[in-house]
């Protein structure tokens, strides 16, 4: 994992991927539910962990509105003569 600074960013400046930060959490995780975690580092992990989740909702946020927009997009076009229409709202 690359190194970050106390903001959780890489050494780019940037903040963590989803899957970086899903990696991230779940090696808190797993920090938090073994025995010998030190006490002074715990509310720290928390912290960290809070953050984690906050950029994940983000992230997921961001991409619901991109899928909506796209699907908008999508049904604004005429479906071309002969061809099948896309039923985006049916179940996979």
């Amino acid at each position: 994992m690359a190194a970050q600074d106390a903001s959780g960013h890489d050494e780019t400046g940037q903040a963590p991927g989803y899957a970086q930060a899903m990696t991230e959490l779940e090696e808190i995780l797993d920090e938090l539910e073994r025995d010998d975690l030190d006490v002074d580092v715990l509310a720290d992990r928390v912290k960290r962990a809070s953050e984690l989740i906050a950029l994940c909702r983000g992230r997921i946020a961001r991409a619901q509105t991109d899928v909506d927009r796209i699907v908008v997009d999508l049904e604004s076009f005429a479906p071309v003569s002969g061809a099948a229409a896309i039923d985006v709202d049916a179940d996979v």
